[in-house]
């Protein structure tokens, strides 16, 4: 065999393999991903499930991304422990808030808060202010800081975790049956979002 004979040869030899290297390496990068998708979209968090990639944390979103998220109220109610009398959370529309007293933006929803409660609380929706502080430093603050809704701390952050919250005040609104509805910034919260879970939930 010639020279240049041969070389061609081994020029396409070498072609060759360098295709079936590239080949299997993209297979496997598929195969990764695939993996990867699944475990993301069949994560669980304690009372909160969610099949979706988006965590339930996600500030603000739309609620036709959070339709598929449904919260265990009865659990989350079990784990927290409230300042005064306990309310009656399952079976009613619901308006958990994740706060602390030396959050700023979390003092500036207060009064918005209190003035849905007003507005809301005779029919049907329950709200409760979620915080991981200690007993004494709540009740401090409230002494000083009307809050007319009631107010749960969340030992250990249990219940924040399982939400994955990142950032407070973060709000979410849940329909009688605990499907979420909203969830964002309590200030973005208008009547017409509230009034969604109401018309399941008439006035008693």
């Amino acid at each position: 065999m010639k020279k240049r004979d041969l070389l061609s040869l081994l020029t396409v030899t070498l072609g060759f393999a360098a295709a079936g290297a590239i080949i299997a390496a993209i297979t496997v990068t598929l195969v990764f991903a695939a993996v990867g998708t699944h475990s993301t979209l069949t994560q669980a968090h304690g009372g909160v499930s969610r099949p979706t990639q988006t965590p339930v944390a996600a500030a603000a979103a739309p609620a036709e991304s959070e339709a598929s998220a449904r919260v265990n109220v009865k659990a989350i109610a079990a784990r927290l422990e409230f300042l005064g009398d306990k309310p009656v959370l399952t079976g009613h529309p619901l308006l958990l808030e994740f706060w602390a007293t030396w959050c700023p933006p979390c003092r500036a929803s207060i009064p918005h808060l209190n003035k849905v409660d007003e507005q809301f609380h005779h029919r049907g929706l329950q709200i409760v202010g979620i915080t991981g502080e200690d007993k004494a430093v709540v009740e401090r603050f409230r002494a000083r800081t009307p809050m007319n809704y009631a107010v749960a701390l969340d030992t250990g952050h249990a219940v924040a975790n399982e939400f994955q919250v990142q950032g407070i005040p973060q709000a979410w609104l849940l329909d009688k049956e605990g499907q979420v509805v909203w969830t964002g910034h309590p200030m973005e919260l208008d009547e017409q979002t509230i009034a969604r879970v109401l018309l399941i939930h008439p006035a008693t």
